[in-house]
């Protein structure tokens, strides 16, 4: 490594957090409400009733049984789905790595194990929306009609589609849950005898068996290791469930083994920007930037990079086997979700999520900034909303899901203000979640940040400064 002291390292680069007062410091944090942190919750709370106005309004006025009017809240459910399921295995990842600059984000990706349940409760109109896989309407020798229509569910087990997507879900949310519990409770354990009021009942009954014994320190650290190994087996499972089930099936005649490994890649590349988002905003904002360092930023922009690059490699997968084919349904399917249609949608989609993030990451003196992955950050999610939008609501409103195949390109279906309210509404309802989770739980982690401080210093070398970090195994 070369010269910390040469001026090619921002002066930042590598932050050394005093261990002794960062329990007391993060509980101060943790406790307080500041300005800006009242301000958001506030934005938030209002962007969360008018998504409830909206749903109501949508359901009033169209109920259940036409399934096209809820294309926008398909996307919307789909966009916080992917990204907030993704969002844990960024600790879960990078801790099975042994990865250093990872501590600081981990409780950030872990707290979004509190949105699974809002998770759960958006699924739940989604059961009544989907239209059932036998056809309700078949008549023996009908012409172009199908009596099952093409899901993955070949034999059509019991309770499919819904029971399974429904416990798929519920699982992620409930392990999820699990991994946050086993991360945060040493730093409950330490954080309840300095607590007050009802923070003090609520540590003491989620860390009252921890002691901070070697023997719990090992169970905690195998726990967390097989923890994220089955949660990431799920994620992906549960991810190509709902692709299939609420977007490939309803265009008839859509066969496609891309979709879901680009579906789960972007919410990969997602939950990483919106962590970074977080973490910048806390570094900037929230009084958290002794604890980040701007080699978290550029560490985690390389993996970020290279995420947005497999999505465009997934993206062209995706065209090119569909174009290659041209068969009659394969022309339609691109023509509609890509090039007629839905067509500035999908060149804005391109440009947001793959072109602006990778002209900011693949510059060197950007990347190596705490605000450069943050503001690819923000094209990233702007793009997988428009990727969402593209995919769900043209799936929702692709016309008769019975038929052989698509062979008409449907229009394209334009938002209302019920549409509107819907989306920033699903928005800001997560974004309120998150919020109050973190008033709860410390937003730091903070026995890995004061485990790391006892990794690492800086060490002289002849005439230059370097970074020397210890490898505990």
């Amino acid at each position: 490594m070369s010269s910390h002291s040469e001026s090619h390292y921002p002066h930042d680069m590598w932050v050394f957090p005093d261990a002794q007062s960062t329990t007391q410091d993060v509980a101060r944090k943790t406790a307080s409400t500041p300005g800006i942190l009242k301000l958001g919750l506030a934005i938030a709370g209002v962007l969360a009733i008018l998504g409830v106005v909206g749903f109501v309004l949508r359901m009033t006025s169209d109920g259940f049984s036409d399934y096209g009017a809820w294309g926008y809240y398909a996307a919307i459910f789909s966009y916080i789905f992917v990204i907030t399921s993704s969002a844990p295995l960024v600790a879960v990842a990078f801790r099975l790595t042994k990865s250093h600059w990872r501590r600081p984000i981990s409780r950030i990706s872990e707290l979004f194990a509190l949105v699974g349940v809002v998770n759960v409760i958006l699924y739940i109109p989604l059961i009544y929306l989907l239209p059932p896989i036998n056809n309700p309407n078949f008549v023996p020798g009908m012409h172009g009609e199908l009596q099952i229509r093409k899901t993955i569910w070949m034999e059509v087990p019991f309770g499919a589609p819904h029971l399974w997507d429904f416990l798929g879900i519920i699982s992620l949310a409930v392990l999820s849950l699990i991994i946050l519990w086993v991360s945060v409770v040493p730093d409950l354990a330490e954080a309840r005898s300095s607590a007050n009021g009802w923070r003090s009942k609520l540590y003491t009954l989620l860390a009252g068996h921890w002691y901070g014994t070697k023997k719990q320190w090992i169970h905690q650290k195998i726990s967390l290791a097989l923890l994220g190994a089955l949660y990431f087996m799920m994620v992906v499972f549960v991810h190509f469930l709902i692709v299939s089930d609420f977007a490939m099936s309803l265009i008839p005649g859509w066969k496609d083994s891309i979709l879901p490994p680009l579906y789960t890649v972007t919410g990969f590349q997602s939950a990483l920007s919106i962590i970074l988002i977080i973490a910048f905003t806390m570094r900037k904002w929230g009084g958290y930037e002794k604890y980040f360092g701007t080699s978290v930023f550029w560490s985690a922009s390389k993996i970020q990079i290279g995420l947005t690059l497999l999505w465009t490699y997934h993206l062209f997968a995706f065209f090119i086997t569909l174009w290659y084919g041209r068969m009659e349904l394969e022309q339609n399917i691109l023509r509609y979700l890509m090039f007629e249609s839905y067509s500035w949608i999908f060149w804005l989609n391109v440009i947001f999520i793959f072109l602006i993030p990778f002209w900011i990451l693949v510059w060197n003196p950007v990347r190596k900034t705490a605000w450069g992955p943050a503001l690819a950050g923000i094209f990233i999610l702007v793009g997988n909303l428009l990727f969402q939008i593209r995919i769900f609501v043209g799936a929702f409103n692709a016309g008769d899901i019975y038929h052989l195949g698509l062979f008409r390109v449907p229009p394209p279906v334009f938002p209302d203000v019920w549409d509107v309210f819907i989306v920033l509404g699903g928005i800001g309802l997560v974004a309120f979640i998150y919020l109050i989770g973190t008033r709860i739980l410390p937003a730091l982690s903070v026995w890995e940040v004061k485990e790391g401080a006892m990794y690492q210093k800086m060490g002289t070398l002849y005439r230059g400064e370097y970074l020397v970090l210890a490898k505990p195994e």
